[in-house]
């Protein structure tokens, strides 16, 4: 659900942080409908919409808006707007009159991104899928780009929603970008790579993994 203070702006959820309950723009059944619409039209399918992408995936933000009012009659660019302003995991952005997913695309775009700065990165995966990777290297399946996380624990959570039993790999991004592999910081939880070698990935214990969460 997105709501809108009259103090605070737009904010999700049932009440703004100062308690006011503000005025509803989207319900959650509609919040989800145009952010499906959106991603799909952002990172997946930008021609079914008939939306002229760039190699950097930026696309017009009133075209994004007429796009989206032909499928669903209730919504347009001002709806686009505060659904991606009130967005805490910071998945998309505006420049000037366009605006573009900052990742998660399976459309191939060639992002502009910031350099990564952490020498350590982290990827949460099944022990199946963990054991291959450090065989083979961390490759982009249905995604344009390898998805990495900031912290182990953030990584091990992110594997949770796949499996059971996850693990995480640890990434020297350092010695990774030192060679040629670009990595690009995303936002604080998120970077994201092209294709990493194995030589560059270890598996953390979980005895690492714990004394990485305290501070």
């Amino acid at each position: 659900m997105i709501k809108r203070c009259p103090q605070h702006g737009l904010f999700r959820g049932e009440l703004c942080q100062c308690g006011s309950a503000g005025q509803v723009l989207l319900d959650d059944t509609k919040t989800e409908q145009l952010g499906r619409l959106v991603a799909g039209g952002l990172r997946h399918f930008p021609s079914d919409l008939g939306l002229q992408m760039d190699s950097q995936g930026w696309v017009d933000l009133a075209k994004l808006g007429q796009a989206v009012s032909s499928r669903h009659r209730w919504a347009d660019k001002d709806l686009i707007i505060a659904l991606i302003q009130s967005d805490s995991k910071q998945r998309y952005e505006f420049r000037g009159d366009r605006v573009r997913a900052r990742y998660g695309h399976s459309v191939d775009v060639d992002l502009d991104h910031p350099d990564n700065s952490r020498p350590l990165l982290y990827y949460g995966a099944s022990e199946e899928e963990a054991d291959r990777i450090l065989e083979i290297g961390i490759k982009p399946a249905s995604q344009r780009y390898v998805h990495l996380s900031g912290t182990a624990e953030k990584a091990w959570h992110v594997a949770t929603f796949r499996t059971g039993n996850p693990k995480v790999i640890q990434v020297d991004a350092a010695a990774a970008q030192s060679s040629g592999v670009k990595m690009m910081k995303v936002n604080d939880d998120i970077v994201i790579s092209e294709t990493i070698p194995p030589i560059y990935l270890s598996l953390l214990s979980s005895r690492d993994i714990s004394r990485q969460e305290k501070p």
